[in-house]
């Protein structure tokens, strides 16, 4: 098949947003919340499509009603989610709690038992890459298995396909089990990938100084 020009696959979660309202309000003081789509990777689908790309979500959505919550947000920014499966059992979405002050702000994000950390190799088998131009994929997605070899698989086969491979390193240090295994499974990533986006901390992170994360930008480049 031959790829769609601007049409992108994307790997890693969905999840849901909740925002104190009025904005400004403290999460411990608010009585009215509102609702979006969260997640690093369908975030990225939605601002594709917003810029008149093509966007296929690659995850697992709990099979609930947070889970149908992010396919019907999904399905509003017009996000294919041919690819999103429902996974059963005790597995949860993402529900993150975000305010929106600049000042003495906090974010608090539930990830235990995350559906999208289910996303295994016959998700991906299940992808045509010869029908994309490029992949996308975060580094939260890696944090655990059975995601993480999935992505890795991805990889390969995005590779067989002769795709670019763009990686967000996206570092979250509540998704890992150990800052050592982060640096080593995002070196092993970066080193597969063509684009490599990243802010000081995290390619710091990857280099195991804050002072030579330059340096690791650079060596990656």
């Amino acid at each position: 098949m031959r790829p769609l020009e601007n049409n992108f696959v994307v790997i890693g979660r969905a999840g849901m947003d909740m925002y104190p309202d009025p904005p400004g309000t403290k999460t411990e003081e608010a009585t009215h919340f509102f609702t979006s789509l969260g997640g690093s990777s369908a975030n990225i689908c939605v601002a594709l499509c917003k810029l008149g790309a093509r966007a296929a979500l690659v995850t697992c959505v709990s099979d609930d009603a947070i889970g149908r919550y992010c396919l019907n947000q999904l399905d509003a920014y017009g996000v294919d989610r041919v690819h999103v499966r429902f996974e059963g059992g005790e597995y949860r979405n993402s529900l993150a709690v975000v305010e929106s002050r600049v000042q003495d702000h906090q974010s608090v994000i539930y990830r235990n038992g995350a559906a999208d950390f289910q996303m295994n190799k016959n998700d991906i088998d299940a992808v045509d890459f010869s029908a994309y131009s490029a992949v996308i994929t975060t580094g939260t997605v890696l944090a655990a298995e059975p995601s993480r070899s999935a992505t890795f698989h991805a990889f390969e086969k995005a590779r067989a396909a002769g795709l670019p491979l763009i990686f967000d390193i996206d570092y979250r240090p509540y998704s890992w089990v150990s800052a050592e295994d982060a640096a080593e499974t995002y070196s092993r990533a970066g080193a597969m990938c063509d684009i490599i986006i990243g802010n000081d901390v995290e390619f710091g992170f990857m280099a195991g100084d804050y002072e030579k994360g330059l340096s690791k930008a650079r060596e990656l480049a």
